[in-house]
């Protein structure tokens, strides 16, 4: 076997289905699976450095990582990981997220008053109308998830947009000057943040450039793949998880842990 690493993409853990979304159920069933079946979840560096080829991995290796940072996540997803001893990549939108205390997640809650989340179109309505607060993380929340070792957290922009649409020919200076202010943020607050996922999976190839420059390491997409020692660290591609608590992990995870099993797989699904 051709070793690959599948790198999972969640968005929302949370009771209220929609779009992206897994029930807390759901997810508590893959992670135990994960756990009792020795996987092994790898943190951004690890899967940058085997990428490199300056380290090997156990053969059940997998990445866990989560889109925008919604509140949710604390709610629903860190407890479960942190029992676990499992970790997770939270690409977090550094515009949306605010200050204020820790609020309790579904395990430190009292019986009947774990905090309410929303589901994604209430999220996105929240946002836009600037009540952020009350649907994404806050910094407190992810400094203790951070200090934890369950969640690390990196960039997914500051602002979330598309900027082919938003400013078109400035797209290129608009895009660096969004991804330093994110970057800077992160440096700022945690420490570091070399990696990068793209809001909206869209990106131009010069984009990838702009990127670099602004100082990531490593580029995560939402194309479906492989990713193996050696291979382009700025096209880290990924596998949307599905609400299904059967054989589905299982299935994927058999097909994306292998090279030419995946590619053969992406090949037939397509997009």
């Amino acid at each position: 076997m051709s070793q690959s690493v599948p790198v999972l993409m969640y968005h929302h853990v949370s009771p209220h289905p929609g779009l992206v979304t897994v029930s807390p159920r759901t997810f508590l069933t893959q992670r135990r699976w994960l756990a009792d079946n020795g996987f092994t979840t790898l943190r951004a560096d690890d899967l940058l450095d085997f990428m490199e080829g300056n380290r090997e991995i156990p053969e059940k290796s997998v990445v866990i990582t989560f889109d925008d940072g919604f509140f949710d996540n604390f709610v629903y997803a860190f407890p479960v990981l942190e029992r676990l001893g499992l970790n997770a990549i939270v690409f977090a939108v550094t515009s949306w997220i605010g200050d204020g205390p820790v609020r309790p997640h579904a395990v430190e809650a009292a019986a009947g008053a774990v905090p309410e989340t929303f589901n994604h179109s209430d999220c996105k309505k929240a946002i836009r109308e600037g009540r952020s607060d009350e649907v994404m993380m806050r910094w407190s929340e992810i400094e203790a998830v951070e200090h934890s070792g369950a969640m690390e957290i990196h960039s997914h922009s500051h602002a979330h947009i598309r900027w082919d649409q938003e400013y078109g020919e400035n797209r290129f200076a608009m895009l660096e000057q969004d991804l330093m202010e994110s970057r800077g943020t992160l440096l700022r607050r945690l420490g570091t943040s070399p990696h990068l996922c793209w809001p909206w999976g869209y990106y131009e190839p010069d984009y990838v450039n702009v990127a670099k420059r602004a100082g990531f390491n490593t580029l995560y997409t939402v194309e479906k793949g492989v990713n193996v020692a050696g291979g382009p660290l700025d096209d880290i591609r990924r596998v949307v998880v599905k609400d299904r608590a059967d054989g589905w992990l299982a299935n994927r995870l058999w097909y994306y842990r292998d090279s030419l099993r995946g590619r053969l797989y992406s090949a037939l699904r397509g997009k």
